[in-house]
């Protein structure tokens, strides 16, 4: 209770006359919210009172502290009153109150800086600084980087400073900023002007799936070893080197530094050798077009995690839907998503003649977080796909209408409630 007793006191002290009154001192009680009882506020004015009575030499105040304690009662009653009716928003109020000291505190330990300069160059510019402190300091909020003892260069301390003085504040930043090389130019350039746009062959008539690679053995080699150099970056990640540190990360860091990388590595080399891996959750504009058709209703598609996207020809296609976990999820999760806890599911959809659509799970495999699991590591490659196959997919897409001109018969899932 002593802060308490303290509070009060400096109110008696050092505040202005027209403050000091009983209903003033216990409001100034008052902690949390919690209002203590009438006994506890008295013992408390008292030993305020008493202590605050030695330091005061003006009569007028002395009068007006000594006249407080008669106040009292009716003091706590008004209080008491103005609560009942929220009128006081005390909790507020002393969050307010306790970032006013903050900043007060801070601005003292910053003036105390300024004040002792270790190197004779920074003497000058302190005392100019400490100038400009003392004209905003009353107007400082916790939005500014001074009220923390922070001193920006941005700020109206720094900004007003004499050119030479500016001149000695910024050569820490002027040492740090670099001149881009010529050679570094020259590439940035040549780029620019020697860029084209990828082109997708069109030589994919005759390839079917019949069970053997498109692909060359170096070109799969060559994927193979992007795809474990991306698991070389995963292993040496701190997020995911124990059991315990992978269990905190949240799915969007899983996202981020593993899934993300891994279809990256795996999808890059399309034939026209582009891909987008959208993660706006949102909604897919196939499922949404499909979800439409013959309805008079608007409906959401679907907003999985990620979205692959290519672009064959002028039209964009959403090839692979990917819902993702975290490392440790619930059951549920493990049910639904292609990317649960530690186990990625490939699965294909595909329409057969008469337009009916098959859905197939083609494989899975662990992904091997850590090298404590090598024998992860070959199964993982189940992300290599005949990406020949994929683009002839891209070619029939554009080039054959859907078969299915009827609704769709896919039924709407329940609303999410949060």
């Amino acid at each position: 209770m002593a802060n308490l007793v303290a509070k009060i006191e400096e109110l008696l002290v050092y505040d202005s006359l027209d403050a000091l009154c009983g209903a003033s001192v216990v409001y100034l009680t008052i902690e949390e919210n919690v209002l203590l009882p009438y006994n506890k506020v008295r013992e408390l004015v008292d030993r305020a009172v008493n202590s605050s009575l030695t330091k005061i030499d003006d009569l007028e105040r002395k009068t007006k502290v000594l006249e407080i304690l008669p106040q009292m009662e009716n003091g706590y009653r008004n209080i008491v009153g103005l609560k009942a009716i929220k009128a006081l928003n005390t909790s507020q109020e002393s969050s307010l109150d306790y970032t006013r000291e903050e900043i007060d505190q801070n601005i003292r330990a910053l003036k105390s800086k300024l004040s002792s300069p270790l190197t004779e160059p920074d003497a000058s510019l302190y005392d100019s600084i400490k100038k400009n402190l003392e004209s905003i300091e009353s107007d400082l909020t916790w939005r500014d980087p001074e009220a923390s003892t922070v001193l920006s260069d941005e700020s109206p301390l720094v900004q007003n400073l004499k050119t030479r003085q500016k001149r000695h504040f910024l050569k820490p930043r002027e040492r740090m900023k670099c001149e881009l090389p010529k050679e570094i130019i020259s590439k940035c350039e040549e780029f620019t002007n020697n860029f084209r746009r990828g082109y997708t062959p069109n030589n994919f008539n005759n390839i079917i799936h019949d069970k053997t690679w498109k692909e060359t053995g170096p070109d799969l080699e060559k994927r193979t070893e992007w795809i474990l150099s991306v698991l070389a970056e995963i292993w040496n990640n701190p997020a995911f080197t124990t059991s315990e540190s992978r269990s905190k990360q949240s799915e969007g860091t899983y996202v981020t530094n593993v899934i993300v990388p891994l279809l990256r590595a795996t999808l890059g080399d399309l034939p026209n050798g582009h891909i987008c891996l959208s993660m706006a959750e949102r909604q897919s504009l196939a499922s949404k077009a499909r979800k439409n058709a013959g309805t008079d209703k608007e409906r959401m598609g679907k907003k999985p995690d990620i979205m692959v996207l290519d672009q064959y020809v002028d039209k964009i296609i959403e090839l692979t839907y990917v819902e993702c976990s975290r490392i440790v999820c619930s059951t549920t999760k493990k049910a639904n998503d292609e990317v649960a806890g530690a186990t990625i599911y490939l699965n294909v959809l595909i329409n057969d003649a008469s337009g009916i659509p098959r859905y197939f799970h083609l494989d899975h495999a662990d992904i091997p977080l850590d090298f404590n699991s090598p024998k992860r590591v070959k199964s993982l490659n189940i992300l290599i796909v005949n990406k020949s196959l994929l683009a002839r997919a891209l070619e029939q897409a554009i080039s054959n209408p859907p078969r299915n001109v009827h609704s769709s018969p896919t039924v709407s899932t329940p609303p999410y409630n949060n």
